[in-house]
Parts: C-alpha cells; structure tokens; sequence
C-alpha cells in the first residue's frame, strides 16, 4: 500500500533527498547541486512515499510568507516515475498547505528556450496539475539554465 508520510526529522529529509537526486543524473548532473538541495530541505515542509517499505520518491516544500510557499524541490525514481506518484505528492501537500490557509503554490523548473527532453516532461507534469507559466529569466540560475516559474492558486 502507499503512503504518503510528512517527515520531521532534519537528517532523514536530507538523506531522503540526496539519494534520490543522486539517482537522477538526467535531472540533476551538477553534484554540487545535489548536496545543497539536500542540505536545503533539512528546513522544509517534507514528505516521502512508502510503498511497501521502500521509498519511491520525496516533495520538499519552502515556506515563503503567510500566502504563498513553493515546491523547493521533488525526486521521484525513474523506475516509479510515471506512476502517479508524482500527482500524490502534490495532492498531499497541497492539501496540507491549504489547511495551514497559504493559497499559492509555485516551482521554479528548467525554461523551454533550453531543449531538453527531462525537463519538457516536468513542465508537462506541473501543467497536468494545474500549473501556469509566470515567468522565464536568466537572472535567478544564470543564462545557461533559464528559470521557468509556475504558479497554481490553491484555492
């Protein structure tokens, strides 16, 4: 059966975090990367799929006011991946944000003036979930890996 279980406890979210980025070189090459989300999510809303004792994947969520919060970042295995599992993790915790009262949820992923397959199929994935492109820039992670915000009204 699966669950989807919030995490508290800081050295479990950045374990959970770094080995399932690391396993996702096509998402996630720059190991430097890695390590900082890992070390990051320590301090985030989190949560991690149980299916039958084994981990599939995790959601890390940044508070950024009273209104709003994004997803800070999320992995999921390859092998789960396309199995709804990414959809759960954001039902969960867009259900857990809206009862705390925020009512905007964004991600920041990689820009569609970048060709890339990996990246193509998250923003088709934020889209099928109700995300919106808000903005392109180069400014936020350089002009080599343009930023693509969405943004979905929690209410």
């Amino acid at each position: 059966m699966r669950e989807i279980i919030e995490v508290t406890k800081p050295t479990i979210k950045e374990f959970y975090t770094y080995k399932v980025l690391d396993s996702l070189p096509n998402w996630f090459e720059d190991k430097s990367a890695v390590v900082n989300y890992s070390i990051k999510s320590r301090e985030t809303l989190f949560f991690i799929s149980d299916y039958y004792n084994h981990t599939e994947g995790f959601i890390s969520i940044k508070i950024h006011n009273e209104y709003s919060a994004e997803i800070y970042v999320m992995g999921v295995y390859e092998k789960h991946q396309s199995n709804g599992i990414g959809t759960k993790f954001l039902s969960a915790a867009e259900k857990h944000l809206t009862e705390l009262g925020y009512k905007y949820l964004q991600v920041k992923t990689l820009g569609p003036s970048v060709e890339c397959e990996f990246y193509k199929s998250t923003r088709l994935f934020y889209e099928s979930n109700g995300f919106i492109p808000l903005e392109e820039s180069q400014e936020i992670w350089g002009k080599d890996n343009p930023c693509l915000i969405m943004i979905k009204s929690l209410q």
